[in-house]
């Protein structure tokens, strides 16, 4: 049974539980709503918290201020990379990869292949609460009552939520005399949680590129990211976290020093690896077998230069004033995953950190992941789709267009609608196009 069967199953059976919790009305008696499979699960408690922490209240204002241009710079610049995205799938027809496969556009922990359970799910809960947070203080800066707090589960948290009083937030049946925010009021609570997200990415990111990268070291050679099975460097002993810094009388740095050599062999030759295996020098006697696509000798290791892949990480930040800067950030997870498994081995802890041992690659695997998962759903919530916090942005600024040239207020509400929900509709189409192109257009 492979992984995604066992997940499915796993789903389903977490879900049939689901319906027979809310058919008992189990679910209802402990203040819990089903949609589907999933789950709103409120509380009341922290609401009192939400009052202290909005007291600096002018601070919060400016806080969210600044996060409204903000967001439209990053609406047209989330809107223009999804429509690229959909130029770029039809004109090229691309076949179906890892890198463009459904699972992957989704961020959850479990579900996309690039982002491992444990610091994905880290990222993601940061990401949730200070998010949701943040509505929930600016709306209480703006005297606006907060129904509750809660997390959406579907069984694993997907989200977070605060249910600001919306008859006072949007003035949806709202009764004479009740508070009714207003459009600045509203812009800043739509656009805290954004803003919030930038933050606390552009913090994580600070340490992370900052005193954390420039306290790493690597080992020197070609580490061994996998070795193939039944291959002579299996045979041998190499394995994946080693380092290969020499073999016979040529030096390694890097894949192409490992590949220079190689190019100099053939099969049968006999070869002596010296390699370091977690600070220790080992030498390995392997017999090389065929290259199956070219007449020289095969070892059968998966190499990547430790120190190259560092240099790389620590030069992302000077690099952001170009574009190939900010799509090495956006691609990050994609060619690093974090300092785990076989790659953590190549790398140790420096300075100030080495007595922190392995425990100090906890810490950066969490400011990776929790920088990066708040930057990428900071972007997508300002796609101007509404129900996204972009898509209420946006509403609200048309709106305030409209009003100034068009008097009858049933015209202002008429023509934002149909914009709002146009663009609501090329989002989905976009993203369908994205998800789903590869597997239409790439077959033809």
């Amino acid at each position: 049974m492979d992984y995604y069967t066992l997940a499915l199953i796993i789903f389903a059976a977490y879900w049939l539980f689901v319906i027979l919790l809310n058919y008992r009305g189990v679910l209802a008696r402990h203040g819990i709503s089903a949609y589907g499979p999933i789950l709103m699960l409120r509380t009341t408690q922290g609401l009192r918290l939400l009052d202290k922490l909005a007291q600096p209240k002018r601070f919060w204002r400016v806080f969210a201020n600044i996060g409204i241009p903000l967001t439209v710079i990053a609406m047209f610049f989330m809107l223009a990379i999804l429509l690229v995205g959909d130029v770029r799938v039809i004109v090229t027809q691309p076949a179906p990869t890892a890198l463009n496969a459904p699972q992957n556009v989704l961020l959850l922990p479990g579900i996309n292949q690039f982002i491992p359970l444990t610091w994905g799910l880290i990222g993601l809960i940061v990401t949730l609460v200070v998010h949701e947070l943040s509505h929930a203080i600016l709306s209480r800066v703006a005297d606006i009552k907060v129904r509750s707090l809660g997390i959406l589960v579907a069984l694993i948290p997907i989200g977070a939520f605060a249910e600001p009083d919306e008859s006072q937030l949007l003035g949806i049946d709202a009764k004479p005399g009740d508070k009714i925010a207003t459009r600045p009021e509203r812009l800043r609570v739509f656009s805290a949680g954004i803003t919030a997200n930038f933050a606390v990415a552009l913090i994580a990111f600070m340490l992370l590129f900052g005193p954390v990268l420039s306290s790493i070291t690597s080992v020197q050679g070609l580490g061994v990211v996998s070795v193939v099975s039944g291959s002579p460097a299996e045979k041998a002993g190499l394995q994946p976290g080693m380092a290969v810094y020499q073999i016979d009388s040529a030096k390694i740095s890097n894949q192409g020093d490992f590949q220079a050599f190689m190019n100099t062999t053939h099969q049968g030759q006999i070869v002596t690896v010296k390699a370091t295996d977690q600070g220790v020098s080992r030498s390995f006697v392997a017999v090389l077998d065929k290259n199956p696509n070219y007449d020289k000798g095969f070892l059968g290791i998966q190499g990547e230069s430790a120190a190259e892949l560092l240099s790389y990480l620590k030069s992302i930040p000077a690099s952001l004033n170009t574009l190939q800067g900010w799509a090495a950030l956006v691609g990050l997870p994609f060619f690093f995953g974090g300092f785990t498994g076989a790659i953590a081995h190549l790398y140790q802890p420096a300075g100030w950190a080495a007595p922190l041992g392995n425990t100090f690659f906890w810490i950066a695997n969490t400011l990776l992941w929790v920088g990066w998962i708040n930057f990428w759903v900071g972007l997508f919530n300002c796609l101007p789709a509404v129900p996204l916090d972009g898509g209420h942005i946006f509403r609200e600024l048309f709106k305030s267009l409209a009003e100034k040239f068009l008097r009858n207020a049933k015209d202002q509400e008429r023509v934002t609608s149909a914009l709002v929900t146009t663009l609501g509709v090329v989002i989905l189409s976009s993203f369908l196009i994205v998800i789903v192109g590869p597997y239409v257009f790439g077959s033809l």
